[in-house]
């Protein structure tokens, strides 16, 4: 079996839930030994890391809220001192509360800045900081097209705070190039919000040019690509989207 990330940690943020922890999984089989962090899905975390280890994979479970930065700088120490060196970031914790843009609260508004851009800020900061000293490292950031090419209704805070992570993305890969590389990941319809109707899933199938849904198997396979690829490619953020953001499905 190719274990291209043989010896790695990677620590993945949002790890207990969703894309998160299929991204957790994945690395592990691909030989990463997997920092699961989590803030309020314990559960699931602690299911990935057992999954991650029934494969003969290293992993462990970390918790931290994204809000507070203080949080954030002893996550980074912890990782390191039970896993070792952080090979690879992956930014994939997010909170995506939907509210009509003049019903939005200060309070809606504040978790997503807090959980969506300024987290991982200030992570990618301290484990940036360590990445250089040695001279290597890979921060990938899991965006969305809602807040990089196209937009969602009801979702102006989200997209906002997604937008924000998508010009760091940018920004970093200049400023911590050669060593480090920056890039991103957009994911259109994958893992649509849990109880969404039947007739708006089918609505926005319908405007996808590939004519489904994406599956998390999509982004897992763009981000060991991009965690393995060509040491070349930095500051690009892929859209993995069905053609979404190229425009809608004319049949």
């Amino acid at each position: 079996m190719d274990r291209p990330l043989e010896g790695k940690v990677v620590l993945v943020t949002g790890a207990g839930v969703r894309l998160g922890r299929a991204l957790a999984e994945a690395l592990g089989r691909a030989g990463a030994s997997v920092a699961v962090h989590f803030h309020a899905s314990e559960e699931g975390a602690k299911a990935a890391v057992a999954a991650i280890r029934a494969d003969g994979n290293r992993a462990a479970v970390f918790r931290a809220d994204l809000a507070k930065g203080e949080e954030l700088v002893a996550l980074a120490g912890r990782v390191e001192a039970e896993l070792g060196p952080i090979a690879a970031l992956v930014n994939s914790a997010a909170v995506f509360e939907a509210a009509p843009f003049l019903e939005t609260t200060d309070a809606v508004l504040d978790r997503a800045w807090a959980v969506n851009a300024r987290g991982p800020f200030v992570l990618t900061r301290e484990v940036a900081r360590r990445m250089m000293s040695r001279g290597s490292g890979d921060v990938l950031n899991i965006l969305d097209i809602g807040g990089v090419m196209n937009a969602w209704r009801h979702y102006s805070a989200y997209g906002m705070t997604k937008a924000a992570l998508a010009a760091l993305t940018r920004a970093l890969a200049l400023e911590l190039a050669p060593a480090v590389r920056v890039n991103g990941i957009a994911p259109g319809a994958v893992l649509p919000p849990e109880g969404t109707p039947v007739r708006d899933l089918e609505q926005l199938r319908e405007k996808i040019p590939m004519g489904r849904f994406g599956a998390p198997a999509d982004v897992v396979e763009t981000a060991l690509f991009l965690l393995t690829g060509p040491r070349f490619i930095t500051g690009q953020i892929l859209a993995v989207d069905g053609g979404r953001s190229v425009g809608q499905a004319s049949r």
